[in-house]
């Protein structure tokens, strides 16, 4: 090896060798504190972020009051939500359409209805909402328009579910009513329409007056096995909902007890059919609304149909019928 031109001549190969490793050793050491120090440093990427409205708001069929929630994205890569949004400019826009007899044409309108800003204090929490007292058609096709100076205006449209009343036929009626005394389970033909997934429950309700003459109610669930996500998926516009009768009669007798310290006590079952459409549907599924570890998504975005923002503008039906039973 030929000797390097810094280093006596009188120097060994060996020591000549273990200086040049010294040599290389030492300045790797030095671009490693380099590196180090420069990872020290926060990193600070210059964006243009332009904060959006972040609207929330599910209309139910047939329920009078429409509300909704408004707020902002921090001024930050992740978007966060950050305060309230007030003063903004919220409306509900109704489509309709006329139909003209004499000629039998039709032509398509629409309305768009204010909404007042108010807030309510709950557990010394306050919360902000823009309210109107309309009532929601089952069925009709809605909008939800905001606006607010130094934001994008924000829209959602959705079409509301149809709402049915669930009717049990004279044997699923006597089985509720005397579950020991009937041999068959009791079976419900639930109608479903415009929505993409349903969840059926069948609760207890007992009511009466205690030894006060205060007013007590109270639920039991006799719904049976419930999976990780309640919400099925809508094929038909028709599915049949049955009840083991066993694990019904089981859970009256629990009611009965429950009930049993009450005077004037009644009880009822109540047929609950809840419906999502389907951009309400899609929220749930990629929040995370449901239990089920191993069905959540952490590939997909949280779904939004809030055109020029984010959030969620959503439709459902909630619709029970109530049967007497005793």
């Amino acid at each position: 090896m030929k000797p390097l031109p810094y280093l006596p001549k009188s120097m060994s190969e060996g020591s000549q060798k273990n200086h040049t490793k010294h040599l290389l050793i030492s300045n790797f050491l030095f671009l490693i504190s380099i590196l180090l120090f420069s990872c020290s440093q926060p990193f600070q990427p210059t964006i243009n972020y332009t904060p959006q409205l972040v609207m929330y708001s599910i209309l139910f069929a047939d329920k009078p009051g429409v509300y909704v929630t408004l707020y902002s994205t921090t001024n930050s890569v992740d978007g966060d939500v950050n305060e309230p949004v007030h003063g903004a400019k919220v409306g509900l826009v109704t489509s309709y359409t006329m139909y003209n007899p004499a000629d039998s044409s039709s032509e398509n309108f629409s309305d768009t209805l204010s909404l007042s800003e108010s807030f309510i204090v709950s557990n010394h929490d306050t919360s902000y909402f823009y309210y109107s007292p309309v009532s929601i058609s089952a069925g009709g096709t809605y909008g939800i328009t905001a606006e607010k100076q130094g934001y994008k205006p924000v829209s959602a449209y959705v079409t509301v579910p149809l709402s049915y009343i669930t009717i049990p036929d004279i044997y699923s009626y006597a089985a509720l009513r005397l579950p020991d005394s009937s041999n068959v389970d009791p079976v419900f033909q639930v109608s479903l329409g415009g929505s993409s997934a349903y969840f059926v429950q069948l609760l207890l309700e007992y009511r009466g007056f205690d030894a006060a003459g205060n007013f007590q109610t109270g639920f039991v669930d006799a719904t049976g096995s419930s999976p990780m996500d309640p919400f099925i998926q809508v094929t038909t516009n028709s599915v049949t909902f049955s009840v083991n009768r066993s694990y019904y009669s089981a859970r009256l007798q629990y009611a009965k007890q429950a009930a049993s310290s009450l005077r004037q006590s009644h009880m009822y079952a109540d047929i609950v059919v809840t419906q999502l459409d389907d951009p309400l549907y899609r929220f749930y599924l990629t929040s995370g609304r449901w239990n089920n570890p191993l069905a959540m998504r952490t590939d997909k975005a949280v779904f939004s149909n809030v055109a020029n923002g984010a959030g969620i503008v959503g439709a459902a039906a909630v619709d029970t019928t109530r049967i007497f039973l005793f």
